[in-house]
């Protein structure tokens, strides 16, 4: 039979935490014939290659390099190059797939075989499986936290110079009970769950890579990722947007399908990257409050106050005594984002900015307050 599901992971210099990722791909329980993993190696230097030559598998596993890094796009790109199955499963190096994970993506398939599956926000929960040394302070002393209870902490840690195993590619394979002694769960905060899952607003931000699925044939019609997204952010949410205005639609899983293998901080990069946001204002212009948003309320930073102004906004334009109020908001979110974006004149941004509090002051209305909100927020761009 054909297969079915293509699982990219791309990676790069991640090969003790990738090690264990296809570990525990071994013990999905959907037919191993059936899907096919392909890692996509960004230029790795810490023997990931001669690691994925050695290790066996009972499901079909391609590798495929660049020999120099060229970025998380580029990289993902060239392994859905090589991705025969209908669908497409991206991954994270540091993702632990729990058993029933493709077979619960294929559920969803089943029931939406046109939408965007994912794993957020409902896998959000961590693992320590590993130790390190560049592990901040703080990281370090909240792994002792986790590992003290089932006596896994040793003080020679705080004096050790290479990466420490506390998990094993077999453990996961023959699921030992050593990864539920390192597992703890998520630091988000419900709220921000809560917010992340629901799609009435902003849906394509559902796309996040740690896991997602989406069918391959979409994926080639909108170009895969973009390549101009060299460093760390908003790649994913960029194809997201793609998507979305296919008129894609978006479905997260309410199971969680899977660990995040907890590593230093700085392995992530800058969470909103601001040339790469300016990058996809460019592309798709300042027409989009969704987007132009993104400049004043930063999703990452504080989601709730983002979805819940595109939601006032939405109302203010559907009632006719609150759309003069909804029409300034959008106004004032559009000349933030082309002064973030384009860098403007200091000086005409400021009068913009006070011509629009000037027309504001006195509207009560709750479009009116968020719009006040927004202008001094946007006011602090200059500051």
């Amino acid at each position: 039979m054909a297969i079915r599901y293509s699982v990219i992971i791309p990676t790069y210099n991640r090969a003790h935490q990738l090690l264990l990722t296809l570990a525990a791909l071994e013990t999905q329980t959907y037919p191993k014939h059936l899907f096919e993993v392909i890692v996509a190696d960004d230029g790795s230097t810490d023997g990931t290659k001669e690691q994925i030559q050695t290790f066996q598998t009972s499901y079909p596993l391609t590798y495929v390099s660049q020999t120099e890094q060229r970025g998380r796009s580029a990289i993902r790109n060239l392994g859905l190059q090589h991705a025969k199955g209908l669908y497409v499963i991206f991954c994270d190096a540091d993702f632990l797939a729990l058993p029933e994970f493709i077979r619960t993506v294929r559920q969803y398939h089943r029931k939406n075989p046109r939408a965007v599956v994912s794993g957020f926000p409902h896998s959000f929960a961590d693992a320590y499986t590993h130790y390190y040394p560049d592990f901040s302070p703080s990281e370090k002393e909240h792994c002792c936290s986790i590992l003290t209870p089932s006596n896994l902490w040793r003080p020679e840690f705080d004096a050790a110079n290479e990466i420490i195993p506390l998990v094993t590619p077999e453990d996961i394979i023959h699921q030992t009970d050593a990864l539920s002694k390192v597992t703890f769960p998520t630091k988000i905060p419900p709220a921000f769950i809560k917010q992340f899952a629901s799609t009435d607003v902003a849906p394509w931000m559902l796309l996040v890579t740690r896991c997602v699925s989406i069918r391959r044939s979409l994926l080639n019609r909108v170009g895969g990722f973009n390549e101009r997204f060299v460093l760390y952010g908003l790649e994913d949410w960029d194809l997201g947007y793609r998507l979305h205005r296919l008129k894609v639609p978006f479905y997260c899983m309410k199971e969680v399908v899977g660990y995040h293998q907890e590593h230093p901080t700085h392995f992530r990069g800058e969470v909103l990257n601001t040339e790469n946001l300016k990058i996809m204002l460019e592309t798709y212009g300042f027409n989009d409050s969704a987007l132009n948003l993104f400049c004043v309320v930063p999703p990452s930073a504080d989601l709730e106050t983002y979805k819940k102004t595109l939601r006032i906004l939405r109302r203010g334009f559907r009632s006719r005594t609150t759309r003069s109020s909804a029409r300034l908001l959008k106004k004032t979110l559009r000349i933030a984002a082309k002064h973030f974006a384009l860098q403007t004149d200091v000086e005409a941004y400021k009068k913009s900015l006070a011509r629009i509090q000037r027309k504001a002051k006195g509207r009560r209305s709750r479009v009116a307050r968020v719009l006040q909100d927004m202008a001094q927020r946007s006011e602090k761009l200059v500051e």
